[in-house]
């Protein structure tokens, strides 16, 4: 059986001022004002009655209740008249309760009003400078604030962090914003950055960490199918759609999820959707078929013996039998040294001739690439530029080192779920 709850560390008297912390309702999260009416050590509990809640249609009766002795604590000391400082974590005083948030640049303005931003809600307001207080924290029998304590639950999102921001629209996620963190602050709180912000609005906010998620996994991908779910690159922000069309040049026609508009989007714009759950990334379902290939069909075939792995070998789809594939090799010849080799392929090992991808500024060092060589392309990674046209190249499974020109080196992309994805490629706005 589990242990019963431990006694409080100390009981208020009847008549003492008190704060109640109610965990649930409309007041969660805020401290309201409150006299102990009565102690119930059997239940360790309090009877209260709140200093700003009446009970309706008694003429202003104040609102009795009972709560849980972990939920009160006494009533912090008078503040001092000093101004708040910026960012400071501070309770203002709105419909009864002193709710928490953090002030603002002026906080202790030659008019006496203090501008304090709610970063659970995303609310700013202004409160004449005796309805706020500094915040403090109530352990073990004594106050204490942010500053002298190290916060319980440390933050993901460190300064300089990347992450993305929701924006909202009756209370549901609508898109998500690139940001960057530039501050972190009391508790679950964060002071962000818009880096690619270019409207007249702001291009900081204060936000609680709920409103954000790390930026999704870094994998541009090459190609996309119709149905696919994406997220398109408007307006500052990544917004969930659809891919209803396939165009020239990399371009496709994206239904926008929130307003149903259609534009066309160019593929560096546009990326797979998932979604943050439960702390880690989920791809959002793909309507999508397996891959099929027929006579005639350009391919590229992997092997798993011995000496192989990590190379695609070109050639072309002969027939097809069941769930394999009569597949003639471009370079590999038959035991007559001259004759094409002819291989039945597993759909395990064949994938679609990967898109040609340009190279205009060259390769750089630990840019991941394929290499043709030995009548096949090989993973590897550059290891030093000799010159704009020349390169050598590390083959990390064989432990081995090459100089290739650049007319024998592509940029490396791998065949996953239906589409080419370039896991190393960041995209770029």
């Amino acid at each position: 059986r589990a242990s019963d709850p431990a006694e409080p560390t100390e009981v208020f008297p009847v008549g003492k001022a008190v704060e109640v912390l109610p965990d649930e309702g409309a007041y969660r999260g805020a401290h309201l004002p409150a006299v102990v009416a009565r102690f119930d050590p059997g239940l360790r509990s309090y009877a209260v009655e709140y200093d700003a809640l009446a009970v309706s249609g008694a003429s202003g009766r104040a609102l009795p209740e009972t709560v849980p002795a972990s939920q009160v604590r006494p009533r912090p000391p008078p503040p001092s008249p000093a101004p708040h400082a910026e960012h400071a974590a501070v309770d203002a005083l709105r419909d009864g309760a002193w709710w928490l948030g953090v002030a603002l640049v002026g906080g202790g303005r030659a008019d006496g009003k203090v501008a304090v931003r709610f970063p659970a809600t995303r609310e700013e307001a202004e409160f004449d400078l005796a309805d706020v207080r500094p915040h403090l924290e109530w352990v073990a029998g004594e106050w204490r604030s942010p500053e002298d304590m190290e916060t319980s639950k440390r933050t993901l999102y460190a300064k300089g962090t990347q992450i993305e921001v929701a924006r909202l629209e009756a209370d549901s996620v609508v898109a998500w914003f690139p940001a960057i963190v530039a501050k972190t602050i009391w508790k679950n709180n964060l002071l962000v950055e818009y880096p690619f912000w270019k409207g007249s609005e702001l291009c900081n906010e204060i936000i609680d960490i709920k409103h954000i998620r790390p930026c999704p996994p870094r994998a541009s991908v090459i190609s996309f199918c119709v149905n696919d779910d994406v997220e398109g690159f408007q307006d500052d922000g990544w917004w969930p759609g659809k891919i209803t069309e396939i165009h020239p040049k990399l371009t496709y026609t994206f239904k926008s999820a929130t307003s149903g508009k259609k534009v066309q989007l160019h593929q560096n714009t546009l990326r797979l959707r998932y979604d943050w759950t439960d702390n880690q990334w989920k791809q959002v379902a793909q309507n999508l078929s397996g891959t099929k290939f027929t006579g005639g069909d350009r391919v590229e075939v992997s092997s798993d013996e011995e000496g192989f792995h990590g190379a695609w070998f070109q050639g072309t789809v002969v027939k097809s039998v069941g769930h394999k594939f009569l597949v003639e090799y471009d370079a590999l010849k038959d035991d007559d040294e001259t004759t094409p080799l002819k291989e039945t392929i597993g759909e395990e090992h064949i994938r679609p001739s990967p898109p040609a991808i340009p190279v205009t500024n060259g390769f750089k060092v630990l840019d991941e690439i394929d290499a043709y060589t030995n009548d096949g392309w090989w993973v590897g990674v550059i290891s030093e530029v000799l010159s704009n046209q020349k390169y050598k190249v590390y083959f990390k499974a064989y432990k081995e080192q090459d100089e290739f020109e650049l007319e024998q080196l592509r940029r490396h992309c791998d065949w996953v779920g239906g589409r080419w994805i370039q896991a190393s490629l960041a995209l770029q706005m």
